[in-house]
């Protein structure tokens, strides 16, 4: 007792993998099979997985390598070949570490990515491996042709008679409480842990095995028997550790207790036959037996993975048998029509026909055992629980061991009599049947009445249904529906939103009714169909079968397969009929769904048993599953990254990559080892620097990128299981794309340098060119204020001083006493002024452009012309050397000086005006000075256009200081720095040159 409470908890404890419900028979698991046409050429001796989930398979034609998906020929690991092609053992240990056995040759150890091959200088002798175990210390100990030697350190020791060891070794196990277990050519011996002696069991003889049970039992495979070994040799009760119990041999016990035997064919017997036996003759004893679908008849070895799944390795290749979520329902291949119904009792009844030979089978509650009718047509379930059977002629009614027998209509014909009853419906106080080759008829209790008697059409219904108000519904191959209440009819059509097809099944789903046809599902609501959509459309094709479950769930046994729609997810498409169905579970051949859903009309190909099971059936038959012990597989797939390929050449994917410049296109091919169902592992990848986030690859192995640039890249990609379970960790690559010389921070930066220089090329050109406009413009401004001046001059001033002429020449010949004579001298007094303000302004317009190349050449004819006027003597003086002024400061400037002389000449009442002019280094300087009457500080801030020359001293950053001389007086000091003020040297350097710039004052 206590014994088995230890078993059970350890058993809860260690339920990370499901594996093969024992209640099952061999021929109901999903079996597997990969000959050399799959690439596993077959003959193999030994299997084991590995610790990042690969499976391997040693042969005499190699070692190879399987992922679930595909087979890898290994030639060779870490870069080393491999001692030979011959490989006698190969064994996985649990850290890491990969052992290879060959036949013939020698041993060999892969860990850590590097092969590493033994020979006589590790002290070990090269001969043909058997078995190779680790101890309880981690010292490694190898069985092979030469006797039997243990890895101590980095040296091997070969063990002998010094340890109570009689004979050379030729098999090596390791039991769960880490006894170690030989046996040589003539005795089996054991070692218990920390122990360096062997023991001797009494037993003699060859080939023996020793295996260990869940319980904890050690049974001894010896002459085609399977011996219990004594009480005193059993080890605790354990979890199933796949390092350290599951062996790969021709007899292993797997993770249920059930007894697997691989001779000639495959044999298992369950731990509750195993129980009340001490001695197991697989050839002769009852038990299960395979299949004749082997790869072979003669198998060599088993395995269990670490899924639970069971391995055998054949003459001609691999089988595998796991566990399907839809079983099978262990109808005779072959059978098809299959009709499903319940009796009073809750007891499930099958029919089927075989090339027109109909057969009834009934379920025990373990299995199905058939009956002796064998002209069953179709099967019902009455509304009072009674099971409907039609069988040729008649339908019989069967309840309590009470049969009633209700004849054919006569009206039927003789081909209805062969074709029989289509669809059957109980409503409650009759019996509807519609007939092969006739139409639909009502039983009442005492006669038959055909249905337009009720205001159906003569058309044969598809589908009968009867909904929790009583109404019956009829659906009709021309996808519409007529409903039946109290005598009255309504029919809905494609008008009315069904468009459905063929409607092969109506149903009552808790109050809402729904239509599935050949083209998918509407349900009626507010007098109007409306479908019924999931993400993938096609899931919902070819419904034959639908069940509302107590727990809210949805089942739809369709073309696709059979479909659960969770009650959180149907719930709340009943809110908001609009919505597509995201989340569903499909279950399909990869779950041992027989073939497609059947189309038998009227018939239901779905229901659900009293022990909570669902039944359905398909193309290929019968089969159940059971929602509420779905097996669920919670180990995460390891995921690993097998290859890179980049400019057509394969490259090594351990560690970081360091691709060649000019790499632009990469695959990158992963896997993730996982052998329930590999088929339904889903991958998402991304590539940090490319990616934002997860590309969803679903089953695809391999990521493809193109138009890389240089830059450091990091790979990740991670893996789920059928049941969407996700290694959290995944696994990553770091690439590195170097750059080409067009590609590197160099070349950029001299691009760079090259684009700023011809941008700046460019400016100046475009500034040159604008330069010469603008010079143009003003030559031209300059040479037409001229001529206007000169006009002006000629014509205008020289006809207005003659006009002043001749009207002083009339005023002279006036008497002095003449009364008009004060008029007319004040009028010649006012056209003087007029006279000298137009001269002044002829002046200005003629002095307008100033040359920035000879300032004083363009103010000094000014200062003439004024002194000449006033009769104010006018000088000069220039220190330093002459320097063009850049082409702003010379014409401010030049307007500053003409303001200066014309204020100092009109207002100062001076006797000499000087013009001074210096070209310093550190700042240009002018300034004008007289040795008049001095200006008054009121008149400074707004008169005689001092306003306007601060301003244009202001607009090129120069100082205007304006004050009494040194003895009286007035001087104007205007000061320029000589960074603003000069234009720079007019040299044509290669650049200017090349952006065919114009030289500072030339044309």
């Amino acid at each position: 007792m206590f014994r088995s409470a230890i078993v059970l908890l350890l058993a809860l404890l260690s339920g990370s993998a499901h594996a093969l419900d024992p209640t099952l028979s061999i021929a109901q698991l999903h079996h597997d099979a990969w000959t050399s046409k799959d690439g596993m050429p077959g003959d193999v001796w030994e299997m084991t997985q590995d610790r990042d989930g690969f499976m391997w398979f040693a042969t005499p034609s190699g070692l190879y390598r399987f992922d679930g998906v595909r087979f890898e020929h290994i030639r060779s690991l870490g870069g080393v070949p491999l001692l030979s092609n011959v490989i006698a053992t190969v064994r996985a240990f649990p850290d890491g570490s990969l052992w290879i056995g060959y036949r013939f040759n020698g041993l060999s150890v892969y860990r850590d990515g590097r092969l590493r091959h033994y020979a006589e200088a590790d002290g070990y002798e090269p001969g043909g491996v058997y078995s190779v175990v680790a101890d309880e210390r981690g010292r490694t100990w190898a069985a092979t042709s030469k006797g039997l030697f243990m890895l101590d350190g980095s040296r091997w020791r070969k063990i002998g008679a010094d340890w109570g060891l009689d004979g050379t070794s030729e098999g090596l196990r390791r039991d769960p409480s880490g006894r170690l277990w030989v046996n040589t050519e003539n005795a089996l011996f054991y070692r218990d842990p920390g122990v360096d002696r062997f023991v001797p069991t009494g037993l003699t003889g060859q080939h023996f095995n020793i295996m260990s049970a869940p319980d904890g039992h050690l049974w001894l495979w010896y002459l085609d028997k399977i011996t219990r070994l004594p009480e005193r040799l059993a080890t605790p009760p354990h979890p199933r550790d796949w390092w350290t119990t599951s062996y790969s041999f021709d007899a292993i016990f797997d993770r249920d207790g059930n007894l697997w035997h691989a001779g000639v064919g495959l044999y298992r017997l369950g731990p509750d036959a195993l129980a009340r036996t001490d001695v197991v003759h697989p050839r002769t004893d009852p038990g299960e037996r395979a299949p004749a679908s082997l790869t072979s008849g003669d198998a060599m070895t088993m395995f269990e993975d670490r899924e639970g799944n069971v391995w055998l390795g054949t003459r001609r290749g691999v089988d595998r048998f796991r566990r399907d979520r839809v079983v099978p329902a262990g109808l005779p291949p072959g059978y098809a029509n299959v009709s499903l119904a319940l009796d009073d009792a809750g007891r499930l009844w099958a029919s089927a026909e075989f090339i027109r030979q109909p057969r009834l089978w009934m379920h025990d509650g373990i299995r199905l055992v058939e009956r002796p009718e064998r002209d069953v047509q179709v099967l019902a379930t009455a509304a009072d629980g009674a099971l409907l059977v039609a069988r040729r002629g008649v339908i019989e009614r069967r309840k309590g061991g009470t049969t009633i027998r209700i004849p054919f209509p006569d009206s039927v014909p003789q081909a209805a009599m062969d074709g029989g009853v289509r669809t059957m419906l109980d409503d409650g106080t009759g019996l509807w049947a519609g007939f092969a080759y006739d139409r639909l008829y009502r039983w009442d209790g005492s006669r038959w009445a055909p249905a337009r008697a009720f205001g159906l059409s003569d058309e044969l219904p598809v589908s009968m249904a009867r909904d929790a108000h009583g109404t019956l519904w009829f659906g009709y191959r021309d996808s519409t529906v007529v409903a039946l209440r109290d005598g009255k009819t309504r029919r809905y059509g494609m008008a009315d939103g069904l468009d459905v097809g063929v409607v092969g099944r109506v149903m009552d789903a808790g109050g809402v009714l729904l239509a599935a046809g050949d083209k998918g599902l509407s349900m009626l609501a507010g007098g109007r169909f409306v479908p019924v959509r999931l993400a993938d459309p096609q899931a919902l094709a070819g419904i034959t079968g639908m069940l509302l479950r107590a727990d809210g769930d949805l089942w739809l046994n369709g073309s696709r397969g059979l479909v659960r729609i969770p009650a959180a997810q149907w719930r709340a498409f009943l809110g908001a009929p609009a919505r597509t169905i995201a989340t569903y579970d499909l279950f399909d051949a990869i779950d041992g769904y027989p073939g497609i859903a059947q189309f038998r009309s009227g018939q239901s190909s779905l229901l659900e048993t009293p022990d909570g099971r669902l039944w359905l059936y398909g193309t290929d038959g019968a089969a159940w599953i059971d929602p509420a012990r779905l097996p669920r597989n919670r180990l995460a797939p390891p995921v690993h990254i097998t290859s890179v390929s980049a400019g057509g050449r394969t490259l090594d994917a351990a560690g970081g990559l360091i691709l060649p410049a000019g790499t632009r296109d990469l695959q990158i091919a992963y896997t993730a080892p996982s052998f329930t169902m590999p088929e339904r592992v889903r991958f998402r990848y991304k590539l940090e620097g490319v990616d934002d986030d997860w590309r969803d690859a679903g089953p695809r192995r391999t990521a493809y990128y193109t138009r890389l640039g240089p830059g450091r890249y990091r790979f990740a990609v991670s893996a789920a299981n059928e049941d969407g379970v996700w290694n959290p960790t995944g696994a990553a690559l770091d690439v590195t794309i170097a750059p080409t010389f067009v590609q590197g921070a160099p070349f950029k930066a001299l691009c760079a340098a090259l684009f700023a220089l011809g941008a700046w090329l460019l400016y100046r050109l475009r500034l040159r060119r604008v330069t010469l406009q603008l010079r143009r413009l003003l030559q031209e401004r300059a040479s037409e204020r001229e001529r206007i001046a000169r006009t002006l001059h000629d014509t205008l001033m020289q006809s207005v001083q003659a006009l002043l002429m001749l009207f002083e020449h009339a005023r002279d010949r006036l008497p002095q006493d003449c009364p008009d004579r004060p008029l007319i001298d004040r009028t010649l007094e006012q056209a003087r002024d007029a006279l000298r303000e137009g001269r002044d302004e002829l002046t200005a317009l003629r002095g307008a452009a100033a040359p920035a190349e000879d300032l004083v050449g363009a103010v000094v004819p000014l200062g003439h012309i004024l002194g000449e006027q006033f009769g104010v003597r006018f000088d000069v003086r220039v220190e330093g050397q002459r320097r063009t002024l850049c082409r702003d400061v010379a014409q401010e400037t030049c307007f500053i000086a003409r303001e200066a002389l014309q204020n100092a000449f009109r207002h100062a009442h001076a006797n000499e005006v000087v013009l001074e002019v210096a070209y310093g280094e550190q700042a240009f300087e002018l300034r004008v000075r007289d040795d008049g009457r001095g200006i008054r500080a009121a008149a400074r801030p707004g008169h005689w256009g001092l306003a306007g020359m601060r301003e244009r001293a202001a607009a090129i950053g120069a100082r205007l200081d304006i004050g009494p001389g040194a003895e009286r007086g007035t001087v104007v000091a205007l000061t320029v720095p000589a960074g603003q003020a000069y234009e720079r040297p007019a040299r044509r350097p290669w650049w200017r040159r090349l952006a065919g710039g114009v030289p500072a004052g030339q044309p």
